[in-house]
This record gives C-alpha cells, sequence and structure tokens, in this order.
C-alpha cells in the first residue's frame, strides 16, 4: 500500500541500528529530579535551532501543554483561539476544570483577539495561544500577535508542529519556506528575547517521539522546574532523545535536500489535482497550502468519503478527517522520501475512480430533505 496518510515530512524514520546501542530505555527519575545530558544536550539544541535562548524536553505536547498552562494559569488571562488543536485543547481544558477561565478568540482575527485582551481579567497579562499555521495552512502573522500582547506585558504561545523542520529562517518568493527549519520564529524573523513560547511535537518532520518547548530562558527553566508533568510522569526515552539528535545532524548535512525534493514533490501533487478539477473531477477544491498535508474536497461529504473508500481499496492510504467548519476533507500528506511515481499512481487512481462516485446533484438534494448531525472527528 502507497501512504499518503503519515506526517512524517522529511521521510526520516531512525531506526535502531542508527541510533546505537543504550544501557537503559530510561531511567525511571523524573526531569525535575534528574535530566539526562542528552535531554540537556537536545534542550540546547533546538532551542538554537528554533532561535530561542532555552529549552527543554518531554515525551508529548501534552506534557508540555499541561506544564504550560499550569504556570500560566497562576499569572496570566488565558486567551486561546477556537481553531487550536486538539491537544493543546485538552491541556487548556484541564486548566479550566481546576478553575482557571479561558476567553476564546475567533480564528486567525487579530480584531477580535484585541477586543479580548481589552476585557480580560484586570491586572493579568494576557497569554495568547494560537497554532502557527492558519486552517488556510500559512503562517499565522506573528510580529503581529507579538506586537499586540507586548502592549500589554503578554506573551505568545504557539504550536508550531506543522512548521518545525520545514519552515525556517529569511522565507522569500525563490525559497518559500525559508532556510534551516528553525520553525515559527525563525520564519518571522523573531528576536530570542521576545516573550515567544514554541511547542512543537518532533513526531512529524523530523520523525522522533518526543515535544520541545522553547523560549525566553527564565520563563523555560520556571516551568521545567515547577511543571505538574516534569515532577509525576517519566522524562523522554533514550531512544527518543537519540531520535531527536539523530534529526538534528540528518537537517545539519541533508535537510535543505530533503526540503527541495518535497517542495517538488507538494507541487507535482498539486499539479495534478489542478488537472483532475479541469477534467473528470470538477467539483474537486483543494485549497493552494504550500504544506505537506494537502487537504481535498468533492461538493459532497459522501463523494469525499466514497473517494478514500475506493483509494484505499486501490493500495492507496489517505486520511478522512472533518474540518473545523464541519465539511469532511481528504488528508493527502506528501512526504520527501515518496517517488514521482507515487504521486502519478495516486492521481491515476483518482482518475479511475471519478466516474464510480456517488452523483453529486442526487446527493445534494437528498442531503437537503434528511439533515444529519456527523461526528466531531473521523
Amino acid at each position: 500500500m502507497i501512504d499518503f496518510a503519515s506526517a512524517l515530512y522529511l521521510g526520516l524514520r531512525h531506526s535502531a541500528a542508527q541510533l546505537g546501542d543504550y544501557a537503559a530505555l530510561t531511567t525511571g527519575y523524573p526531569a525535575s529530579l534528574v535530566a539526562a545530558p542528552l535531554a540537556r544536550r537536545l534542550a540546547a539544541d533546538a532551542a538554537a535551532l528554533q532561535g530561542c535562548e532555552a529549552g527543554m524536553v518531554a515525551p508529548s505536547t501534552l506534557h508540555l501543554a499541561i506544564d504550560v498552562f499550569e504556570h500560566l494559569g497562576r499569572t496570566h488571562a488565558l486567551i486561546a483561539d477556537e481553531a487550536l488543536y486538539p491537544v493543546m485543547r485538552w491541556g487548556l481544558e484541564r486548566i479550566r476544570g481546576l478553575g482557571v477561565p479561558v476567553a476564546w478568540f475567533r480564528h486567525g482575527d487579530l480584531a477580535d483577539l484585541a477586543r479580548r485582551i481589552r476585557l480580560r481579567r484586570r491586572g493579568r497579562p494576557p497569554a495568547v495561544i494560537a497554532d502557527a499555521t492558519r486552517l488556510a495552512g500559512v503562517p499565522v502573522p506573528l510580529a503581529r500577535y507579538v506586537a499586540l500582547v507586548r502592549r500589554h506585558g503578554g506573551l505568545i504561545v504557539i504550536d508550531h508542529s506543522q512548521m518545525l523542520g520545514l519552515m525556517g529562517a529569511s522565507p522569500s518568493p525563490r525559497q518559500p519556506w525559508g532556510s534551516g527549519g528553525g520553525g515559527a520564529l525563525r520564519h518571522a524573523g523573531g528576536d530570542p528575547a521576545q516573550r515567544v513560547l514554541l511547542l512543537a511535537s518532533w513526531a512529524k518532520a523530523f520523525g522522533a517521539p518526543l515535544a520541545t518547548l522553547c523560549g525566553p530562558a527564565a520563563l523555560v527553566q520556571a516551568i521545567a522546574r515547577d511543571g505538574p508533568t516534569q515532577t509525576h510522569s517519566s522524562a523522554a526515552s533514550e531512544a527518543a532523545l537519540r531520535a531527536g539528535l539523530h534529526a538534528l545532524e540528518i537537517n545539519r548535512v541533508a535537510g535543505a535536500a530533503l526540503r527541495a525534493r518535497l517542495w517538488q514533490r507538494m507541487r507535482r501533487l498539486q499539479a495534478g489535482l489542478r488537472w483532475l478539477a479541469r477534467g473528470c473531477l470538477p467539483d474537486l477544491h483543494a485549497p493552494p497550502r504550500d504544506h505537506p498535508l494537502q487537504h481535498v474536497r468533492l461538493a459532497t461529504a459522501e463523494r469525499t468519503m466514497a473517494l478514500h473508500a475506493g483509494l484505499r481499496d486501490a493500495g492507496f492510504r489517505t486520511a478522512l478527517l472533518r474540518q473545523f467548519d464541519g465539511r469532511h476533507a481528504l488528508a493527502v500528506i506528501v512526504r520527501a522520501n515518496h517517488r514521482r511515481a507515487d504521486i502519478d499512481a495516486l492521481l491515476a487512481a483518482m482518475t479511475r475512480l471519478a466516474p464510480q462516485l456517488p452523483d453529486a446533484a442526487r446527493q445534494a438534494r437528498r442531503l437537503s430533505s434528511t439533515p444529519m448531525e456527523e461526528p466531531q472527528h473521523v
């Protein structure tokens, strides 16, 4: 089966042979008691890559979200984007359960965010929480977010899991992703001293099962010292830490070439989708996204789901998801280790399936007379 559902964007795998031998998978110590030397090294290297003063490592972004919101909930007014990724929402739901209020602003709407900041709890600086990319796949205007909260003594918390390893410094028309793969702050040209906390999963572009938090040194050190998961959960495993360091070495040596190959594969898929939309699938809608995660949608949910099922039967793994606006989309994820032939085979399969899909007009009439409640996640 040809896989277009995995988010290992750069194709990094980190086999046991590449990581080497180690004495134990875990130390049994919580991170707040004993930080492994590899964890300290990875945290420092991650901070340098992302353009920040300091970093810390955890097994997942959920661990970090719990620690960050526990800390900020005592000192700041929490204001979050309503389209925030679920894992970050889970961290906010926990802190709300402890009695800390959380306000929400309309997705990507700076005017609504400014209004929420004005209405925040009196005397508390704002902590604005958002993803690094908007639903359309483009980066948020991080500099404008920073300027807005700076006037009120606040800070920004950004989940840039979808940018780390892909986007970096000095983007240009010839190199839209920029260089280095350092993520959101590098891409925005931000200063290391700015009040920005960057959370990121490394299980996407870097292919390592861990997460990092990077930002101002004093703030990161306070979260590392006081975070509840730092005391009550195991630290990232030896294998995960070695995978993270291995990813950084590959990024240093071959990251630019991998990103260039990935960009070419993504453009090949986009060109093919445009050709399908002009021909056998005129209802195909694939918003232009300069990101490996491409969203494909047909006129009705039934047609989109039928395309997903047909591709699966034809030997292609894609992902079906429910979008923020309630519609269904097919997630087609391009990776640097896809061959041109893989892209072409997927497009050919979609062409063959087009005549077999449910009739769009008939499905639209049936849906208009039979409303249904769709699940939150597919």
